[in-house]
């Protein structure tokens, strides 16, 4: 049995208001006012609900309980959406959303104690989802609760593919295609060297110049993708321009840390890096005095100012 973390109310009640201001803030602008409200609602009053249920069994971490409650929280948004754009009546909404919770709850409760990797979690909750959201509709339909039109509509819904595909769109529209061709080129250098010394370069661009150029270096072929003297003219110019490492003094990182990783933000903060790696989450809060987490000062610094930034909006 995990460890299980002194039963706090008001840290599980900061957290699941923590996610209900994040569904809010990122709700589309194509979702009217009271529907962006509903929605609001209820992925609160959801993750409220299983939070406290999972508490109350006595059986998960702090860490697991929230990541539970935040799968519940995520679908809910998702597909709460896809209910509202689809134009389902608010009652049969409800129906749907409830059996939607209930099946995260309970599958992502199983993949937790089985210890599911953190994909493995990703994926079986959501196949679960999708077989009940078609399950829900399907029964709806049957009924004749809504027609075929407002079921066909529905199961062509997908808020979470647009979301991705717009953030991937709106990240690489951001950036010129020079830059673009400049930050491959890197990333072919970088394959060759040492995978903490081309991580620490990496780290002093921006978060989704950094995005980018790890994305680039799982690409197999990406020297055939670039016409060679492109590669040698941009390989000429990053001799002067990658950025440098610069000495980070780890005494004053850690007291940087200490001062943000607190019982105050610790719900914020568990919210922000669900989706990290383990080793990240372990290393955030770990007893950094002991210098055991592996991580390079310069990697440390940046998941500090990740972390800095997040907490700040």
């Amino acid at each position: 049995m995990p460890e299980q973390a002194e039963e706090n109310s008001n840290f599980y009640e900061e957290f699941v208001k923590e996610l209900a201001v994040q569904a809010e803030s990122l709700v589309p602008v194509d979702i009217a006012p009271d529907d962006k409200q509903y929605i609001t609602n209820i992925v609160y009053n959801f993750c409220s609900l299983a939070c406290d249920a999972v508490v109350k069994e006595k059986k998960f971490s702090t860490e697991e309980i929230t990541l539970i409650t935040q799968f519940i929280g995520e679908w809910t948004f998702h597909k709460a959406i896809d209910l509202i754009r689809a134009g389902i009546a608010p009652q049969f909404r409800d129906v749907v959303l409830q059996k939607i919770a209930f099946v995260v709850f309970e599958i992502a409760k199983q993949a937790v104690a089985n210890k599911l990797s953190q994909t493995q979690l990703v994926q079986v909750v959501e196949h679960h989802v999708k077989k009940a959201y078609l399950e829900s509709l399907t029964e709806l339909k049957e009924k004749g609760s809504i027609s075929s039109e407002d079921y066909d509509r529905a199961m062509g819904e997908s808020n979470i593919d647009k979301m991705a595909e717009e953030q991937e769109e709106q990240n690489v529209d951001n950036i010129p295609t020079n830059k673009l061709l400049k930050l491959a080129t890197l990333a072919m250098v970088l394959k060759n060297m040492p995978p903490e010394k081309a991580e620490a370069i990496i780290s002093k661009f921006n978060e989704e110049e950094a995005r980018i150029l790890r994305d680039y270096l799982t690409f197999d072929d990406l020297q055939d993708k670039i016409d060679p003297a492109t590669t040698i003219q941009y390989i000429k110019e990053l001799q002067s321009n990658v950025p440098k490492a610069v000495h980070i003094n780890e005494n004053k990182l850690q007291s940087k840390f200490s001062k943000i990783v607190t019982k105050k933000n610790e719900a914020k903060i568990n919210a922000i890096i669900l989706q990290e790696r383990e080793g990240v989450k372990a290393y955030i809060f770990s007893d950094k005095e002991k210098g055991e987490s592996g991580l390079t000062p310069q990697i440390s610094n940046v998941i500090y100012t990740y972390l800095a930034e997040k907490i700040k909006t």
